[in-house]
């Protein structure tokens, strides 16, 4: 047996500073569509995502709640746990930084970086903003204040160490003119290119830990703790075993993709690989890095009152329809809109009147005219088999390959309204009537199979409404998702014969 090609993929990890908010959800639903999606190409894939639970932002908000920070970040860091079972994630590992396992991989991190002469100890004063745990120019400021917190950032002053990431300047623009896809969107890409232009400066990669008692202490210096992304970062490889047990890290790294928010893009894409270098490992392949989510227009916040709560979303709407709007709304190259409305109107078009409505018209017609078995079938209908196997799966393929979720789902509600269409053309009830049932029997086998295919399409994104077709189909699931891709598209007679499953609704109507 030929050996899995490997795919390795990563969420950022959130801040465990607070619950998990529905944008964070929306970038572990992106990575596991991906995830779940390469396991269907058949690789071996990996799939990490965890928390960040050091530094300045988690120590000061856990003494305003009056919690000791280790059971603070303990408590938050559970609730990333079972927002990831909530939803129906497939992650292979999730990673804590304040574990062992991680902290003492990334002090041996740090020593390859200070190996290669990179690490050096300076006396500083720069401007500090404690949201986003990061040192900020006068440039980075607007009227004075971060733009993302509207805070005026501490003007920190004392001896730390330093990275030498001015260093990497011209290594990381050959990497940017060599490789146009390493930060994915192109937008993306373009942001990091000038800023990569306009020149690095080294940046300070500790504090003082009579400052801040809450971080990894740096290797041979308990007088300092590890900067919070010098920290961070690392836990790409530290999960994989880098410098301890390293198996899982020779066979997965480099990663594939990281995926981010667009906000902490410039740490993924420049001073992430500056580290790799530094410490003499490969880079990775992608930063694929998404948008925001709005609520009703305007940006989520919690003084406007629109934030939408990841958990409680799933329990006034089924979680697949979930996963399902936000994959189809939501482009992951640029920012997308929530809204109620939107929300009950792509259910009921999409869901409920789209593939709902088909899977129950078909497998009932099955029912009635068939005696509730798949048909054989007398004539192929080549028109139908070549527009799939021509048009639909070349473009869904395209689309995901890509991160273009949304745009594989719209070529997926494409061929449902294909099917849709079939039935009102060739009117199955009329047919029976008059007698033919053989042309009857061709018309279910068609679209039994057509709807195969599209519980195969819909996977990566509605893996259970996906199994409940499958399943109703007469179908293994087991052995169907042991399948390749490539042997789940071709066009067989798979349904033939089998017995319709027990017809449940998938998504009745929502009112409005």
């Amino acid at each position: 047996m030929s050996k899995k090609e490997k795919f390795y993929l990563t969420t950022a990890i959130p801040y465990a500073n607070a619950s998990p908010h529905i944008g964070f959800a929306l970038e572990l639903l992106y990575t596991d569509v991906m995830a779940r999606y390469q396991r269907l190409l058949g690789k071996d894939v990996y799939f990490l995502t965890g928390a960040d639970e050091h530094g300045q932002k988690i120590l000061k908000t856990a003494k305003e709640k009056g919690m000791g920070v280790v059971d603070f970040a303990a408590q938050n860091s559970a609730e990333f746990v079972n927002l990831a079972d909530q939803w129906n994630i497939s992650n292979n590992d999730f990673i804590r930084t304040t574990e062992e396992r991680h902290m003492s991989r990334a002090q041996e991190f740090w020593k390859a970086a200070e190996k290669s002469g990179d690490i050096y100890k300076k006396k500083y004063s720069g401007l500090y903003c404690v949201g986003c745990e990061a040192y900020k120019t006068e440039k980075d400021l607007v009227d004075g204040k971060c733009p993302d917190h509207n805070k005026e950032p501490e003007l920190i002053e004392e001896e730390n160490y330093f990275f030498k990431l001015s260093k990497y300047q011209e290594p990381l623009e050959f990497l940017f003119e060599k490789n146009k896809d390493f930060v994915y969107p192109q937008s993306r890409y373009n942001e990091m290119y000038n800023i990569l232009k306009s020149g690095l400066e080294d940046i300070s990669i500790s504090r003082s830990k009579e400052k801040l008692p809450w971080g990894i202490p740096v290797p041979g210096d308990e007088t300092q703790v590890m900067y919070v992304w010098f920290d961070a970062l690392t836990n790409y490889v530290t999960a994989l075993g880098y410098s301890d047990d390293e198996k899982l890290l020779k066979k997965y790294w480099p990663a594939d993709a990281h995926v981010i928010g667009k906000e902490i893009n410039r740490f993924h894409s420049l001073m992430w690989p500056a580290m790799l270098m530094s410490a003499g490992l490969e880079l990775p392949k992608q930063i694929a890095a998404h948008g925001w989510m709005t609520a009703e227009g305007q940006k989520m916040s919690k003084s406007i009152g629109n934030v939408i709560n990841p958990f409680e979303i799933i329990t006034r709407y089924p979680l697949e329809s979930v996963r399902y709007f936000l994959m189809r709304e939501i482009p992951f190259d640029n920012d997308g809109d929530y809204s109620e409305n939107k929300f009950k109107d792509r259910f009921n078009a999409d869901l409920a009147n789209g593939l709902g409505n088909l899977t129950n018209r078909v497998l009932s017609m099955v029912v009635k005219y068939c005696d509730g078995k798949v048909p054989k079938v007398q004539n192929k209908n080549d028109e139908l088999i070549k527009y799939l196997s021509d048009e639909i799966w070349p473009s869904y393929r395209k689309n995901m390959d890509v991160w273009r979720f949304d745009r594989a789902l719209e070529t997926v509600s494409k061929f449902i309204t294909h099917c849709d269409q079939m039935i009102s053309d060739k009117k199955p009830w009329s047919m029976a009537k008059e007698g033919k049932m053989n042309e009857v029997s061709d018309l279910l086998y068609h679209l039994c199979e057509s709807l195969r295919h599209i519980a195969v399409m819909i996977w990566p994104v509605m893996p259970e409404t996906s199994e409940k077709i499958l399943t109703q189909l007469g179908l293994d699931v087991a052995k169907e998702n042991a399948k390749s891709l490539d042997e789940l598209q071709s066009w067989v007679e798979l349904t033939v014969g089998n017995k319709i499953g027990e017809l449940q609704p998938l998504f009745p109507r929502l009112e409005k």
